[in-house]
């Protein structure tokens, strides 16, 4: 018995555990056509809404694909030409688009748009349903884009649509002025946007990410361990990981023996980050990492990425990696680590951020390291711990003083430069 409805090209199939996971595949009329996008694993124990949402990015990735190889000079669809879906249409091929967008958020925003086109309103004078994406777009007023809106409400989603709609009317519309209204050209400046109550991401620290590597390395799954480190030295997202955005020929390449380098998916910002450096002292070189780079000597390398499934291929965009990664936090903390419930890349990764305000860094270091584009996208991450609040009290008194830990954290020498 099918658990769910089955969006296209999906399939699932009931685990060892019992639990029921869910996969995507090209069709094989396509692989053979020469496409690039192969098969991923979903997730695990999935809502309808999450399988929708999972499998929506895989079929919109085909479709691009599908799309390219017709024809790459087709126009685009004129025939209902001035409605909103024909704008947002548009909107997705300009360059308007294209330029400002990085291609990991573009499967987003189709995916939020086509529900802005899919909500149905009442006409308020013949009480008739309208689709939003069949309206003309000189149609919709600041009232209609309110009606929109609030069909999302209060949540992340809502934000989206707002900052979308809003978006797309403002680059568009100087390209097709006649269709826009001359009185509000741009409604979506009218709606308010509701406050929601914003969940806090949790973050864990330096000694909970190397018990949960440790403990992930004596049950031979190094590449986890490697996650972890991954997003809490270095600051990777988790899709970025999963998406094999940190390569070993990253790691102490030829051209750069002294460092690791690897890219952020979603900001496209290339990092480099030094692994030692000589003391000006003494000459001495000094490891920045040598934890973290015992677990990559230990991390199997099945694949080009440093994370991999045993048999090479990537986690992909999925929630698998995410799940094994939970798994195997659930089984360390059964034989007793100090791994909490709850553990993630995610929380390795704000738990890294927490650490360099915990060190006195100032936001410009910070971004450094990060690679954060604008200063409002790297305040959100660090935490208000308790150390945080203490340091900074002690240096509103004057008593401010170095973390004990201080040269543990930031490298140990290692022996005298030749």
């Amino acid at each position: 018995m099918v658990p769910v409805a089955m969006p296209q090209y999906t399939s699932f199939k009931t685990l060892a555990n019992g639990s029921t996971g869910y996969y995507w595949t090209c069709p094989t009329l396509y692989r053979k056509a020469g496409c690039p996008y192969r098969s991923a694993a979903l997730g695990v124990n999935l809502s309808q809404k999450e399988l929708y949402e999972a499998a929506g990015v895989w079929n919109g990735r085909l479709e691009e694909w599908r799309r390219e190889q017709s024809d790459a000079r087709v126009e685009p669809d004129t025939t209902r030409y001035g409605t909103v879906e024909w704008l947002m249409n548009a909107y997705l091929k300009h360059s308007s688009f294209l330029e400002r967008v990085a291609e990991f958020s573009r499967p987003d925003y189709k995916r939020v748009l086509d529900r802005v086109c899919d909500v149905v309103l009442k006409a308020d004078k013949t009480g008739n349903s309208v689709r939003v994406g069949d309206a003309r777009v000189g149609q919709i007023g600041v009232s209609t884009a309110e009606k929109i809106y609030a069909e999302f409400g209060a949540t992340r989603t809502g934000e989206k649509v707002l900052t979308y709609c809003k978006a797309m009317w403002k680059r568009m519309q100087p390209h097709h002025p006649e269709l826009f209204r001359p009185d509000t050209p741009n409604p979506w400046e009218g709606v308010t946007l509701r406050r929601r109550k914003k969940a806090t991401k949790g973050h864990v620290d330096r000694e909970t990410v190397y018990a949960f590597a440790n403990g992930a390395i004596e049950h031979g799954r190094g590449e986890l361990a490697a996650a972890a480190v991954l997003a809490f030295e270095w600051l990777m997202r988790p899709s970025s990981i999963g998406a094999g955005y940190a390569p070993w020929t990253g790691y102490r390449a030829s051209d750069h023996p002294d460092k690791i380098r690897f890219k952020h998916r979603k900001t496209d910002e290339l990092a480099l980050h030094p692994l030692e450096y000589a003391d000006e002292e003494t000459g001495e070189l000094v490891k920045l990492y040598e934890d973290a780079e015992k677990v990559l000597a230990l991390t199997p390398r099945y694949g080009t990425s440093i994370v991999t499934k045993k048999n090479g291929q990537l986690f992909g965009d999925g929630t698998f990696l995410a799940h094994e990664v939970r798994e195997m936090a659930d089984k360390l903390r059964e034989e007793g680590k100090p791994v909490p419930a709850g553990f993630s890349l995610d929380k390795c990764r704000h738990g890294g951020m927490t650490e360099l305000e915990e060190m006195g860094l100032t936001e410009g270091q910070g971004r450094v390291l990060s690679k954060h584009k604008t200063a409002s996208a790297y305040r959100g991450y660090a935490k208000e711990t308790e150390k945080r609040v203490l340091e900074a009290t002690k240096a509103r008194f004057g008593r401010s003083e170095q973390p004990k830990n201080m040269n543990e954290i930031k490298g140990r020498k290692i022996g005298k430069k030749a």
